[in-house]
């Protein structure tokens, strides 16, 4: 018998892949400057494509018909909120119909071989994480996305990069990395977290190797110049050009403004999930994300009915991925509290809708008095106070019993170091946090390093809430 393998060079029509999915520079003037009419009509037949895709998956049969979907009832992306959408719970559901893989892929274990494929997973905070396959398409596509913000962030062929994230199971280094390699031409250094290298060890590869610039979480790059600081290590002699980065809810753009002080280069922002990728990323203007609409398209929708929302409201962020077919995903609901903005020009010429800030995680909420508060929402008060090291966790629970029971929230801050005032700090963080939130809430002062633990610094996500109420 002939063995066949499924080369990986010869998966994609890599020519054709390149017209589909420009990755720079050809990004700048192609798909990254469509007119709106030419973009809807890009958009549309590649929805159409992924629910044709769908209609063949187990996971989306059962989903759609329980609303009386049929097929036929969608035939335009105007049809798009004929579909129910979906959350994690819904993957969790699919995966346990169908272990270990879920039943929402046109295939299934026996067919592993005919085409590569990755694992890569998502979760596992509290179980086993979620696993989710890739093909070359769409592990190539998120590479691209990251690479069109390289690009547009000022990335170079020939640059260093630093990577922090690890090369594991999750797979934000793993895009990064292919980015750079594959699209981009720069040399990735992939040093991985804290746990991997140790920080100032990275600080002296970044000296030594003259790094030009790093992917890096927002928490991590304040880490680093806290270690910087302690080492008398000077971060401004190094050769960084900018930071590629993940702020988090800096909606005021302290944490921004504290990180580019001590590292003295702008950083970018940028948002993306698991298994859609890069979504939207910073232009050099830095006024809002570019969504990669060629991709992706996005919905913003009410947090109680799921209606969709008009530019410039405050709603969850729904997903639909136009590249994927393993898996397709059609309205995944990422629970992510965003604002959406129209079609407009940047100062390099990108045309897109654009994302706002990132406001927080709809699944994390505490009701606090009749008022919906956010953990992620803390973060522009602690950031901002100098006597804090910015780490904070929100601690949710219940008080009383039966139907006085209510929920209440404490607040843990670090304190720079041991002279800081824990009293005066606390007191200025509750009135902080009560402006920020409407509402208050009790603070509790902590000393550096404490809430390493909690909040998981090193790691590739930093928890905000410690939930006791379950």
């Amino acid at each position: 018998m002939t063995l066949s393998i499924p080369y990986y060079c010869k998966s994609v029509d890599w020519d054709q892949f390149i017209a589909d999915y420009p990755p720079p520079p050809h990004f700048h003037t192609t798909v990254g400057r469509l007119s709106a009419d030419a973009m809807h009509a890009l958009q549309e037949k590649r929805f159409l494509d992924r629910v044709a895709d769908a209609w063949n998956v187990p996971f989306y049969q059962r989903h759609w018909k329980t609303v009386g979907l049929e097929k036929g009832d969608v035939t335009r992306l105007e049809h798009i909120d004929r579909i129910p959408t979906f959350t994690s719970d819904d993957l969790k559901g699919a995966l346990q119909s169908a272990p270990p893989f879920g039943d929402h892929y046109q295939f299934g274990r026996p067919d592993f071989g005919k085409v590569p494929l990755k694992i890569q997973t998502s979760g596992g905070t509290t179980g086993m994480p979620r696993p989710t396959l890739f093909d070359p398409i769409a592990w190539e596509v998120q590479a691209v996305q990251m690479a069109r913000a390289f690009y547009e962030q000022g990335a170079l062929p020939g640059d260093i990069v630093q990577i922090t994230y690890t090369n594991s199971l999750a797979n934000s280094a793993w895009n990064a990395f292919t980015a750079l390699f594959n699209w981009m031409g720069c040399v990735p250094v992939t040093t991985g977290t804290g746990i991997v290298t140790p920080s100032a060890r990275k600080l002296e590869y970044a000296k030594e190797w003259g790094v030009n610039w790093w992917f890096a979480r927002g928490e991590y790059l304040g880490r680093l110049a806290q270690v910087a600081e302690e080492m008398k290590f000077d971060l401004h002699q190094l050769k960084t050009r900018f930071l590629h980065s993940y702020l988090g809810p800096d909606i005021e753009g302290h944490f921004r403004a504290k990180l580019e002080a001590a590292w003295g280069c702008p950083i970018y922002d940028n948002y993306g999930t698991h298994e859609i990728g890069l979504i939207a990323f910073e232009g050099r203007e830095r006024k809002g994300k570019h969504i990669n609409e060629d991709t992706v398209y996005v919905q913003i929708v009410d947090t109680e009915t799921g209606a969709p929302l008009p530019y410039g409201q405050r709603g969850n962020l729904v997903a639909t991925s136009l590249h994927r077919a393993v898996p397709p995903i059609i309205r995944y609901d990422l629970r992510d509290l965003m604002i959406m903005t129209d079609r407009e020009e940047s100062e390099s010429g990108i045309i897109s809708r654009k994302l706002s800030t990132f406001l927080g995680r709809a699944d994390e909420m505490v009701k606090l008095r009749g008022m919906n508060v956010y953990p992620l929402a803390c973060q522009n008060a602690v950031t901002k106070d100098d006597r804090t090291t910015g780490d904070y966790i929100c601690v949710a629970y219940y008080v009383g019993e039966g139907l006085g029971r209510r929920e209440e929230m404490t607040v843990r801050i670090e304190r720079k170091s041991g002279e800081v005032d824990s009293a005066a700090l606390e007191a200025d963080m509750r009135a902080a946090l009560f402006k920020d939130l409407g509402v208050k809430v009790d603070v509790e002062i902590v000393d550096p390093g404490t809430l390493a633990e909690h909040t998981r610094h090193g790691k590739e996500k930093v928890r905000r809430l410690l939930d006791l109420r379950k």
